[in-house]
């Protein structure tokens, strides 16, 4: 069966309903590395400088001209690209799928990469599309994904003049789907080990880490994160969970605890068995492909753990096409 892409052919018939599912974006060559890096750090959600018209430019440039060759080594490692776009597009065609009996068009949106949020909307406007769902697939809020990737939009939004009905999913890691999809994706992946007994495997769910001056803030990132882990530790009731933070850059002080930290702790105390659940995302890419599942499994070896794995993000799973498909019917109060 042909897949019902044609993501951005105007000239289609339309519906007047479009969900537009919003993910970080990831460069599709080594060549695009470091403009990938320039919009990330150019995001003004993230990085706030006095005088941002003449400083943010210059510091996303110097930022991603220091970062291009260690982020490079890591989307080697995964062939040459990030495959979070054709992850989402994934996401994106099961979904229409799901939606079929809506008519509803799903586009697929990212924040630092193509298809960038303008040409998004663009393609929106062109098609006539009176009603959009915009559902990041972030499923714990904060302002520096979900609520960037909302700015953004309402910023293409007024400098194109185009005005839809737009419908906000903010946060969504309740859903009971999306949930028992992830305990099933666990209890897979255990069967890997030797001893695939819960009593044996210590289980790490490892959430993208933020600087902890943003939590002061008030974002509501980390209660989000506490609570993903609270619900998924209650369908698995295994003896010993810990929740993680990873990815961590620069000098501030991150949420805690750090991964590393946790595995070199684990293997002193001669855990032989570690698996790594990635809880704040929904697509695998260089987090969970390349930090989780080799660097981290590198020093899981040498802190002394004889077998890691870390279970693949749901993607395309039924379960979370499931729950996406329930938020967008709620969204649009046609929920069955």
């Amino acid at each position: 069966m042909k897949r019902a892409s044609g993501q951005y052919n105007a000239a289609m018939t339309s519906p007047r309903t479009a969900v537009v599912l919003c993910n970080l974006g990831g460069p599709d060559s080594l060549e695009a590395v470091e403009p990938f890096l320039r919009n990330l750090f150019s995001d003004p959600d993230i990085f706030q400088f006095p005088a941002a018209a003449f400083t943010q430019g210059l510091f996303a440039r110097l930022v991603a001209w220091r970062r291009r060759e260690e982020a490079s080594r890591g989307y080697a490692a995964l062939g040459g690209a990030s495959p979070i776009g054709a992850n989402t597009q994934d996401q994106a065609w099961a979904l229409e799928q799901a939606l079929a009996d809506l008519k509803a068009r799903v586009f697929v949106c990212m924040r630092y990469w193509h298809p960038l949020t303008g040409e998004v909307v663009a393609a929106l406007k062109a098609g006539g599309f009176a009603r959009v769902v915009l559902l990041p697939l972030y499923p714990q809020y904060s302002l520096t994904t979900s609520g960037s990737a909302r700015n953004e939009f309402l910023r293409a939004c007024a400098r194109l003049h185009y005005s839809p009905d737009v419908r906000f999913i903010d946060s969504w890691y309740e859903e009971p789907d999306y949930l028992d999809g992830i305990a099933a994706a666990i209890g897979r992946e255990a069967q890997r080990f030797s001893v695939p007994d819960p009593a044996r495997i210590s289980l790490l769910l490892s959430a993208h880490g933020v600087p902890q001056r943003l939590i002061r803030q008030g974002d509501p990132y980390q209660r989000g994160i506490e609570e993903t882990a609270r619900l998924v530790r209650a369908r698995l009731a295994w003896p010993r969970v810990t929740l993680c933070y990873q990815s961590r850059v620069g000098p501030l002080e991150w949420l805690r605890p750090y991964v590393d930290d946790v595995i070199r702790e684990q293997g002193r105390e001669g855990v032989d068995q570690i698996l790594v659940y990635p809880i704040a995302f929904v697509s695998d890419h260089i987090e969970t492909l390349y930090e989780l599942g080799m660097t981290y499994a590198r020093l899981a070896r040498e802190a002394g753990v004889r077998e890691y794995h870390v279970v693949p993000a749901l993607n395309a799973d039924p379960a979370l096409i499931r729950a996406l498909s329930r938020l967008v019917r709620t969204a649009l109060r046609e929920e069955r």
